[in-house]
C-alpha cells in the first residue's frame, strides 16, 4: 500500500512539473510568428480586433482576496485559453497569418509579493502565443477585510499594462477590480468584477487610435496543496476564457 501510495505520488509530481514546464516554455521567445496583426484590415476590423483582444490579454487576479503578509510571495505561471478569434482571420480580417486553430492563448510569469498593512505588489510578464506580441503588468492589491474562519475577504486591485515585441502596435491598459473569497483548508473559492480601460494605437492605419471602457467578470477556485497552488478561473470580458495557473510560495 505505502509503495503503491508513493508511486502516485510521484506520478502527479511529475504531471506538475510537466505542467510548468510547458507553460515556461509557452513564454520563452518564439523563433518566428505564425500570426500577426494585418496591416490591410479596414478600420472596423481594427476596432474590433482591439476590444476583443484588449479582454483576452488582460491580467485577471488568479487568486483570492487574502492578502499575503509581509513574509508571503508568490511565484507563478499561467495560460489562458479564448476560443474566439478565429472570426477575425482572413483577407480583410484583423489577423494575418495561422492563429492555430483560431484559439488565442496568453501565457504568463510573474511574481507577488505581500507588505505591511494588508498590501500586495505584483508583476507580470505574458506573450500572446505564436506571436510577437508581449504585455508587461503590474498591480497592487489592498485587502480591506483580511477573512478569517467564518468571514470571506475582501480586496481591491488597480492593474496597469503596456504591450511590448512590435513597433506597429500599441496597447494600454488600466483596471480596477474588487474581489471577494472565502478560505477553507484546502480550498479558496472566489469571485469578483471590475472595469478596464484600453488604448490601442495602430501605427499602419495613420496612426488609428481605439479606445473602449469594458466590465470584466471573473470567478475561479485555487486548490491549496503544499507545492504547488493549483488554480483555474473562468473570465467574462467580451467574451467567456479559462485560465489555468501554478504557483509556488508561502
Amino acid at each position: 500500500m505505502a509503495r503503491s501510495r508513493s508511486s502516485k505520488l510521484r506520478s502527479r509530481a511529475g504531471l506538475v512539473v510537466a505542467l510548468f514546464a510547458s507553460l515556461v516554455g509557452g513564454v520563452a521567445p518564439a523563433s518566428a510568428a505564425n500570426w500577426f496583426i494585418n496591416v490591410d484590415a479596414p478600420a472596423a476590423a481594427l476596432e474590433d480586433f482591439h476590444r476583443d483582444f484588449a479582454a483576452a490579454v488582460y491580467p485577471y487576479p488568479g487568486h483570492g482576496a487574502k492578502p499575503l503578509g509581509w513574509v508571503g510571495f508568490e511565484i507563478y505561471v499561467d495560460a489562458s485559453y479564448s476560443h474566439e478569434f478565429g472570426s477575425f482571420e482572413g483577407p480583410l480580417g484583423a489577423i494575418g497569418g495561422n492563429l492555430p486553430g483560431g484559439i488565442l492563448s496568453v501565457a504568463r510569469v510573474g511574481v507577488r509579493k505581500g507588505l505591511p498593512l494588508g498590501f500586495d505588489l505584483e508583476a507580470t510578464y505574458g506573450r500572446a502565443l505564436d506571436s510577437d506580441l508581449n504585455m508587461v503588468s503590474g498591480t497592487v492589491q489592498w485587502a480591506l477585510l483580511d477573512g478569517s474562519t467564518v468571514t470571506p475577504a475582501l480586496a481591491f486591485r488597480l492593474t496597469g499594462s503596456q504591450s511590448t515585441g512590435v513597433a506597429y502596435y500599441r496597447l494600454r491598459q488600466l483596471g480596477a477590480e474588487a474581489v471577494l473569497s472565502k478560505g477553507f483548508p484546502v480550498v479558496t473559492p472566489y469571485l469578483g468584477a471590475g472595469l478596464v480601460r484600453s488604448e490601442s494605437h495602430f501605427t499602419f492605419a495613420d496612426g488609428k487610435d481605439v479606445g473602449s471602457t469594458d466590465p470584466i467578470f471573473f470567478g475561479g477556485v485555487t486548490l491549496n496543496l503544499l507545492i504547488p497552488k493549483i488554480n483555474l478561473e473562468l473570465q467574462k470580458g467580451r467574451g467567456f476564457q479559462a485560465t489555468l495557473k501554478l504557483g509556488f510560495g508561502l
